[in-house]
C-alpha cells in the first residue's frame, strides 16, 4: 500500500511538472472559432507580452484588432460580439471571457475601421451603453495648468510611466511628475538642427560655440541628469543628424565630409565614415553616395507603399500617413493584413511622431497629443509653435 501511494505521488508530481513545462514552453496559439455568425481567427503571441490578435469575418463584414491582456494563455477569449448598424456605420463591441471590455467600440464605414471615441456619435455611444460601454473612459479631461503665457500643460493626461521633455530656447523643460528646467545655453537658441531625442535621452550640439564645436550635451529626460560628450575633432555647424540606431547617434559633417557616431553609452565620438564610405540605415546597414549625404539623406523606417506620404513599420503595425489639405490622416494596419486600415488621428507634422509601447505621440498645430487604446489625449499646448515650428517634444515610457 505504501509503495502504491509513493508511486502515485511521484506520478502526480511528474505529471504536474510536465504540464508546467509544456505551459512555460507554449509561446502562443492559432485557432478559429465562431461567435454567433462571426468567424474569429485568434492568434496569441506571448513572446512580447500577452498579445492577442483577432481577425473577424462574416458574410458581409471583416475587421481586426489587438489587445494585450493576460488570460494565462487561454483560447477562445471572445465570449460575445454585440453588433449594431447606426448612421451607416456597422459597429461591434467584443466582450471577453472575464466579462470585461478591453477595446473601444469598433465601427466600419466604406471599408475603413474607426474607434467610436474618434467619431463623437452619441447614437453609437448610447446604443452600446446597455452592454457596459462607458464613453467617459475615452474622454479627454483637458484639465489645464498654465505654465507661461505661451505654454499650457494637461498634467492629468500624462500617463504615470511616461516622461516628456520639450525643447526651450535655453535647454529643456522636463515633465516627469513635476516640471523642471535644464539649462544648456547662455543665450536663446531658436533653431537647433543638430539635436535629437532617442529613447530616454536628448542630445544636442554645443550652441554656445559659434562656427564649430567639440561638445555634445546629453540630458536624461527621466532624471534630468546632464552629461557632456567631447569630440577630438572640431565639428562644423553645417552638419546634420542622420538618425539614431540603438542609442548611437550618427552625424554627417558636410564641410569635412565626415560621418561620426556619438555613443551615449560610452560617451564617445568616433569617426565612422568619410566621402568614400558613408553608412546608411533603413532597417539594415548599407552605404550611400557622398552626394546623397550632402543632400541630407536621413535614416528612415519608411516603407515604399503607393498613395501614402509616409509609411512606418513597427513590430506589429504599419502606420500610414495620407496627405489631406494641410494635415495628414493617420491610419494603422496590422502586419498580418495591410488591406484592413484603422483610422487613428490627424497630425500636422509627420516628422514629430513618437512610437512608444502603449502610446503614439504626435503634433497637431500648436498641440502635442498622444493616441492610446483609450483614445486621444492632449498633453501640451505651445503657442510659440505659431512662429517657430522647430520646437520638438521627446517622450519615454518606463
Amino acid at each position: 500500500m505504501k509503495f502504491l501511494i509513493k508511486n502515485t505521488v511521484i506520478f502526480l508530481l511528474v505529471f504536474i511538472m510536465l504540464n508546467l513545462l509544456i505551459y512555460m514552453l507554449n509561446t502562443g496559439h492559432k485557432i478559429n472559432y465562431y461567435v454567433g455568425n462571426f468567424s474569429i481567427d485568434e492568434k496569441l503571441d506571448t513572446k512580447g507580452g500577452n498579445d492577442y490578435y483577432f481577425n473577424i469575418k462574416s458574410e458581409k463584414q471583416k475587421f481586426n484588432f489587438r489587445i494585450n491582456h493576460n488570460y494565462n494563455k487561454a483560447k477562445k477569449v471572445i465570449k460575445k460580439l454585440h453588433f449594431k448598424e447606426i448612421d451607416s456605420y456597422k459597429c461591434f463591441l467584443p466582450v471577453f471571457i472575464d466579462g470585461k471590455l478591453h477595446t473601444d467600440i469598433i465601427c466600419i464605414k466604406d471599408g475603413i475601421i474607426y474607434y467610436a471615441s474618434s467619431l463623437n456619435n452619441e447614437k453609437i455611444n448610447n446604443e452600446f451603453k446597455k452592454y457596459g460601454y462607458q464613453k467617459n473612459i475615452y474622454k479627454d479631461e483637458e484639465k489645464e495648468i498654465t505654465l507661461s503665457n505661451t505654454e499650457t500643460l494637461y498634467k492629468d493626461n500624462i500617463p504615470t510611466n511616461n516622461y516628456l521633455a520639450l525643447e526651450s530656447y535655453k535647454g529643456l523643460t522636463l515633465f516627469n511628475g513635476k516640471e523642471s528646467n535644464v539649462k544648456l545655453f547662455k543665450n536663446d537658441v531658436y533653431k537647433k538642427p543638430i539635436s535629437i531625442f532617442t529613447d530616454k535621452y536628448y542630445i544636442v550640439a554645443d550652441y554656445n560655440s559659434e562656427y564649430t564645436f567639440k561638445n555634445f550635451y546629453v540630458v536624461n529626460i527621466v532624471n534630468g541628469n546632464k552629461t557632456d560628450i567631447r569630440s577630438y575633432d572640431e565639428i562644423s555647424f553645417d552638419s546634420y543628424i542622420m538618425g539614431a540606431v540603438d542609442n548611437d547617434v550618427y552625424l554627417f559633417d558636410k564641410d569635412a565630409e565626415k560621418q561620426y557616431k556619438i555613443s551615449i553609452k560610452y560617451e564617445s565620438v568616433e569617426e565612422v565614415g568619410n566621402k568614400n564610405n558613408i553608412k546608411y540605415y533603413n532597417g539594415s546597414w548599407n552605404t550611400i553616395s557622398l552626394n546623397d549625404a550632402l543632400n541630407e539623406k536621413k535614416f528612415t523606417t519608411n516603407e515604399n507603399i503607393e498613395k501614402y506620404e509616409k509609411v512606418d513599420k513597427t513590430d506589429k503595425y504599419y502606420y500610414l500617413y495620407k496627405k489631406s489639405d494641410d494635415k495628414y490622416i493617420v491610419y494603422r494596419a496590422d502586419i498580418e493584413n495591410i488591406k484592413l486600415k484603422t483610422y487613428l488621428f490627424e497630425t500636422t507634422d509627420i516628422n514629430s511622431i513618437i512610437y512608444l509601447k502603449n502610446q503614439i505621440y504626435f503634433k497637431n498645430n500648436n498641440d502635442f497629443c498622444y493616441f492610446s487604446k483609450k483614445g486621444i489625449r492632449k498633453v501640451l499646448t505651445q503657442k510659440e509653435l505659431e512662429f517657430n515650428n522647430d520646437i520638438s517634444l521627446g517622450a519615454y515610457e518606463k
